[in-house]
């Protein structure tokens, strides 16, 4: 069981890696369009699902003594798994030539032009490309789907290189 959780860690990031390296084609109205990858979903289903089952299982035992550290760990994989799928279905970045389009997880969207960057981080151990203007701080994250796209088109129609 021990080697278990790396191995699965280890297939979820080579996914991961290989979905944001894929090449995206654009939509119906010429823009591109970055969503996190599958796992992120099946990741929020397995939590939901894993709180269900510890929920069942404090139910049937019936031990009160159990109750407070059962709910603590209920709670903690509902919430991880609610938060995880709302980051999946609401996280987005559309993106041509001209505009981005970001809607973070919570569902606010934000425009900006490429020509308002005003500066570009890159965190490797969050994942997350950062994105400066006047307005604010924008989040890119690298796990989503076609990012490399995202990084050429950024070349393309700005000073900055990664």
């Amino acid at each position: 069981m021990g080697i278990l959780l790396p191995i699965i860690t280890a297939a979820l990031l080579l996914y991961a890696d290989f979905k944001s390296s894929k090449r995206l084609r654009k939509n119906i109205h010429g823009k591109y369009q970055l969503k996190l990858n599958n796992s992120y979903k099946w990741v929020g289903f397995a939590c939901c699902l894993i709180g269900a089952f510890l929920l069942n299982a404090a139910i049937s035992a019936g031990n009160k003594d159990i109750y407070a550290i059962a709910s603590v760990a209920i709670l903690l994989f509902f919430v991880l798994g609610i938060l995880t799928l709302v980051w999946y279905y609401n996280y987005e970045v559309v993106f041509d030539d001209k505009k981005i389009n970001i809607t973070n997880w919570k569902g606010k969207k934000n425009t900006l032009s490429w020509t308002e960057i005003e500066n570009m981080k890159f965190n490797a151990s969050s994942g997350y490309l950062k994105v400066y203007t006047k307005s604010g701080k924008h989040l890119v994250f690298q796990h989503s789907v076609g990012f490399v796209e995202f990084l050429k088109m950024m070349e393309r129609n700005t000073r900055f290189r990664f």
